[in-house]
């Protein structure tokens, strides 16, 4: 019978939470560097890094792995969106799933595209002077999401709206403290608050013909507000944590960004580089359902398994030079395996809006590059890991060319 697999013991009363908690990105790369592709980093939690073993877990052809299993579902707070597709699971989510799939297709993809082309030309960055990118780039993602879900008659008071309901929901998500909903904390009031609105935005918008609401026609009113907000979320932070670290790796690679001002092709190996080396998500987990093997080492049933976008990226088994700005790699058909890169996840939960993120970031960054130069800032950029991985410190200054 194989044995559990190795792993940094820890505090003797609390673990690896400590170390974790300290510097999520750290520990992690380290578990792999020091134990292997399978470490066990907690009590009923293992990190797989091995491509072979992420694709297992999140395509599970076996049906050994859940998104939450019922041991899970017991110890979770409830969560905040319960009806939204992305916190289903079993034959609820694959309804859920059918009934949006089609609506994320090629027509909505370059509509994606134009739309996030449109918002950018409407930056206007001063040149010279250090500022900061990221407003700019939340309002583009904020005003290109608000139309695709909620239409053309979406303005930009919708998008604010909208916009105070994801400020609320990822100040909630980094909160080192989880109190009752009920509980009437100043953050409790700005949610509701933020949901009553966007509730309005809800309403008002079910009367146009946006392609999202009408695949959710049948929905009432939370079901809507559950899947648009966990939509508006997903979509939002994807984009404009994608454009920003891409315009932080272009400021540092001037020769880079000139390509991609002149091609649309040089730009989009250039945003799947920078979601390398940032993935939007940077850890993802699921449940097992039953006993495993994995890596040849046993696993039991109501095990969390975590995979890491961020360690796997980086790992030079799959990638030359592994922490190194190479659009380049994207160029040629690269052998490597299918699950070497998932920034959106893999398998039939990855996220339904990837190829939407991925066009608005393109179109956005083609278009920066064309009307300005990138120059970095002086300050030092670090990795923040929330819902998605954030660039704190980012600055940048521009030329106009």
């Amino acid at each position: 019978m194989p044995g559990p697999p190795p792993g940094p013991a820890g505090d003797r009363i609390a673990g690896n939470l400590a170390a974790f908690t300290a510097d999520p990105l750290g520990f992690l790369a380290r578990c792999s560097r020091e134990h292997g592709d399978v470490v066990s980093i907690g009590s009923r939690n293992v990190l797989l890094t091995a491509p072979d073993d992420v694709e297992r877990v999140l395509v599970d052809r076996a049906g050994e792995f859940a998104k939450s299993s019922p041991r899970t579902r017991r110890r979770a707070r409830k969560q905040g969106f319960p009806r939204a597709t992305m916190n289903s699971d079993g034959a609820v989510w694959r309804s859920k799933r059918a009934r949006l799939g089609p609506v994320f297709a090629r027509g909505l993809v370059v509509l994606a595209a134009e739309t996030a082309g449109a918002e950018t030309r409407r930056i206007a960055w001063p040149e010279g002077a250090e500022f900061d990118p990221a407003p700019a780039a939340a309002r583009l993602a904020l005003r290109s999401i608000t139309f695709l879900l909620f239409g053309a008659a979406a303005s930009d008071r919708d998008a604010d709206a909208v916009g105070s309901l994801v400020h609320e929901i990822m100040d909630l998500s980094v909160s080192p403290y989880v109190l009752p909903s009920w509980v009437p904390t100043p953050g409790a009031l700005r949610m509701r608050r933020a949901l009553r609105d966007v509730s309005e935005v809800v309403a008002k918008a079910r009367r146009g013909d946006a392609p999202v609401l009408s695949a959710l026609a049948s929905a009432d009113d939370d079901e809507m507000r559950d899947e648009l907000a966990t939509l508006v979320l997903s979509g939002y932070e994807t984009t404009k944590n994608a454009i920003l670290w891409t315009l932080h790796l272009l400021a540092a690679h001037p020769e880079a960004a000139d390509r991609a001002a002149a091609a649309d092709s040089f730009a989009d190996a250039v945003v799947r580089e920078a979601m390398r080396l940032y993935p939007p998500a940077w850890l993802t987990s699921r449940e097992t359902l039953r006993d495993v093997e994995l890596g040849g080492f046993a696993v039991p049933a109501d095990t969390t398994v975590s995979v890491s976008q961020w360690v796997t990226h980086r790992d030079p088994r799959w990638y030359p030079e592994p922490h190194e700005f190479r659009p380049e790699r994207w160029l040629t058909g690269a052998d490597r395996p299918r699950g070497a890169y998932f920034p959106f996840g893999l398998g039939p939960r990855a996220c339904i809006g990837a190829a939407l993120a991925t066009a608005e970031a393109v179109a956005a960054v083609t278009c920066l590059c064309a009307r300005f130069r990138l120059l970095p800032g002086d300050a030092v950029v670090r990795p923040r890991p929330a819902l998605s991985l954030q660039p704190e410190g980012l600055r940048l200054r521009v030329a106009v060319r």
